[in-house]
């Protein structure tokens, strides 16, 4: 009773409030303003019921801009576990063996079937000898996998719930019926499966600069349903500007410790830009730091960067540039595919070599500009001028045709209708995609305390990993 008042309390208080709602998809809330459909915001509400929305039919009828962010999908929340259920009301309705084809048919409540391999369910048995319930993982040894087993008998349990198999060693397996279902081989299942690994990519040009992606450092640090939002934008915008940091150094560990650990590279685990007389980089020149993507020649490259502006210089000069890269390179294999088939397949060394903080480091790597994977979706992108090797490990005829590729896709990257251009104010934070976004920054006259930038990365594996608990959570929240 007092949960069911406290709930209509938040309604009512939420409602007063029409530039701010929630929306709750079937799976995963993002926090989406309805003026502006890309600032993360919030409710002021206490953080333990932060999570309870209006009902979809509500947002749709009071949101029309919804429909322009339906790209914006989030993941469902991973339930693999076993004694996790999907769904109380799934149940199944019978089952069929054919050892013809080493299938097992399942008839759902709903009226669909699924089949699944005879060898697979025997691998994914889920008694204590088969699997480690607390680790989440399977110990059954390899060698005594049978790849001709079939079930000797089946039966459906407490009404369709579970399904007994008693496989022809005689070993008994009991799955639950909801973890089949979720587990199934069809598209829908792969597709969820899919949006765990990685939300889909939201692609932008220069509209963007209108209404840029952003999030309250002072609410990422403080709650979690600010920072599971800022994750989401990061990884389908691919970049999220971060207000009102203190404009003084130190602020990207505490948001990157929100997160996970830093990536340390040989420039250490934070790193200062700053014009130096006697730079090994070129970013502590003042002059014009052409688009790029950091750190090109590490096999491992950190996913995520932070950019913390501490002083920004006051004159002309120093503003930031970014591209979507992924997205300029879609343009480009439409309207020059063999240039993009030329920067897909050729490889590029790419190095760095010198002296910084961590001492002497020579670093070397081949790998094309723009890497895919076997299915032609773009993995990630290598552009950095000065990072690109003189040395080219390709015939002497490939190397004109490579470098219009490149000028080409250059082109398109620096082109008004692509490239964002705007100036960084002390106490924002650049928060982009590595792999995605490439960044750059016009020239300015330097001078003493002009211009100051303290920057760090985190590896894509750990933000992904912080993003799902941060689903998994507060979605159990919001179903208490």
């Amino acid at each position: 009773m007092i949960m069911h008042l406290l709930r209509k309390l938040l309604v009512r208080g939420a409602a007063k409030s029409p530039s701010l709602r929630q929306w709750s998809g079937s799976s995963t809330r993002l926090y989406i303003n309805a003026s502006f459909p890309f600032l993360l915001s919030r409710p002021r509400l206490p953080m333990l019921l932060s999570s309870r929305t209006y009902e979809a039919e509500h947002l749709v009828n009071k949101l029309p801009k919804l429909q322009k962010i339906r790209t914006l999908e989030v993941s469902g929340i991973d339930k693999d576990h076993p004694a996790r259920k999907t769904s109380p009301s799934v149940k199944i309705t019978g089952v069929a063996m054919s050892h013809k084809t080493g299938m097992l048919e399942v008839s759902w409540k709903e009226g669909k079937t699924d089949i699944f391999p005879y060898v697979w369910l025997r691998d994914n048995c889920l008694c204590p000898a088969c699997f480690h319930a607390a680790s989440n993982s399977r110990i059954h040894p390899i060698k005594d996998l049978d790849l001709s087993t079939q079930p000797q008998t089946l039966q459906v349990l407490e009404e369709g719930k579970q399904l007994e198999i008693v496989w022809t060693d005689g070993h008994r397996a009991v799955y639950p019926a909801a973890w089949l279902y979720s587990h199934a081989f069809n598209e829908t299942q792969r597709l969820a499966q899919a949006r765990k690994f990685r939300l889909n990519r939201s692609y932008w040009g220069a509209e963007l600069l209108k209404n840029l992606p952003q999030a309250s450092f002072h609410e990422l640090l403080i709650d979690d349903s600010a920072l599971l939002s800022w994750l989401q934008q990061l990884e389908i915008m691919g970049f999220v500007l971060v207000t009102g940091a203190p404009a003084e150094p130190g602020q990207v560990r505490r948001l990157a410790e929100r997160v996970a650990f830093i990536k340390k590279t040989h420039y250490g685990e934070e790193f200062t830009v700053k014009a130096k007389s006697d730079p090994s980089n070129v970013a502590y020149l003042s002059g014009t730091l052409q688009l790029h993507a950091d750190l090109p020649y590490y096999e491992y490259k950190p996913g995520v960067q932070f950019i913390h502006c501490v002083v920004q210089y006051e004159g002309t000069g120093g503003e930031s540039l970014l591209a979507d890269a992924v997205h300029v390179a879609h343009q480009l294999k439409t309207l020059y595919p063999e240039k993009y088939s030329i920067l897909t397949q050729t490889p590029v060394d790419w190095f760095d070599k010198g002296v910084d903080e961590l001492g002497e480091f020579y670093k070397i790597l081949q790998i094309p500009m723009i890497c895919t994977n076997a299915t032609g979706e773009i993995q990630r992108i290598n552009f950095s001028q000065p990072q690109r090797n003189s040395f080219f490990s390709i015939p002497a005829h490939q190397v004109a045709g490579w470098y219009d590729a490149m000028v080409t896709y250059h082109r398109l990257l620096s082109d008004p209708s692509y490239c964002l251009q705007f100036k960084m104010e002390p106490g924002n934070i650049l928060t982009l995609d590595n792999l995605r976004v490439v960044h750059g920054r016009t020239s300015y006259i330097s001078g003493p305390g002009e211009r100051h930038v303290e920057g760090c990365y985190l590896d894509w594996d750990e933000v992904r990993s912080r993003r799902r608990v941060l689903e998994l959570h507060l979605e159990a929240v919001s179903q208490d």
